[in-house]
C-alpha cells in the first residue's frame, strides 16, 4: 500500500505530519496585516514574533472573537494585543498521541513546532486526524498479514 512508517518503532511523530514553513508576523503589526497574510497563504493561523522569538499565535477565530466581534478597528489592534499566549508547543519527534493529548488538555486546535528553542512548523487537529488514519491503516495491514489463511498443504 506504499505507508511509510518513520521514527523509532514505527511512531508516528508529529514531524511526519506537520506543515513546515509556518507564517510569522511582527508584534506590532496590525491585524489586517496579519489577515491579509493569512489570506495570501490560505492558512488559519499567524505566529507572532519579536527579535525571531516566538510570542504567541493569532488564528481565524481570535479575529472574529476578539475583534469583529467587539466592532474593534482591525486596522488599529495589533495582533500582540490579541495573539494566544503563551504558547503551546511540541517538539517534531513527539508521537501523534502525544500531540493530541497536549491539544486536548489545552483546549487548542493547533501546536507550535519548535526544536531548539526553533520555530520549525505547525501541527493542527487535521494533520492529526491524517496521522490517525494512517495509523488505523497501518493496523488493519498488521492485523491482515497475522490472520491471513496460510495454504493448505495436501
Amino acid at each position: 500500500m506504499g505507508l511509510e512508517v518513520e521514527g523509532e518503532n514505527g511512531i508516528l511523530t508529529v514531524k511526519m505530519f506537520m506543515s513546515t514553513n509556518p507564517l510569522t508576523i511582527s508584534e506590532n503589526a496590525t491585524i489586517r496585516e496579519a489577515a491579509v497574510k493569512m489570506a495570501e497563504r490560505g492558512v488559519g493561523a499567524i505566529f507572532v514574533e519579536s527579535d525571531g522569538k516566538v510570542l504567541g499565535i493569532v488564528t481565524e477565530r481570535d479575529i472574529v472573537r476578539r475583534v469583529v466581534a467587539n466592532k474593534l478597528d482591525p486596522d488599529k489592534v495589533k495582533v500582540s494585543e490579541i495573539m494566544s499566549k503563551p504558547l503551546i508547543a511540541i517538539d517534531p519527534d513527539a508521537s501523534v498521541e502525544d500531540a493530541l493529548r497536549a491539544m486536548f488538555e489545552n483546549k487548542v486546535r493547533r501546536l507550535a513546532v519548535i526544536k531548539d528553542k526553533t520555530l520549525v512548523g505547525i501541527v493542527t487537529i487535521s494533520d492529526l486526524a491524517k496521522a490517525l488514519l494512517k495509523k488505523i491503516e497501518l493496523i488493519e495491514i498488521y492485523v491482515s498479514a497475522a490472520t491471513r489463511r496460510l495454504p493448505m498443504y495436501e
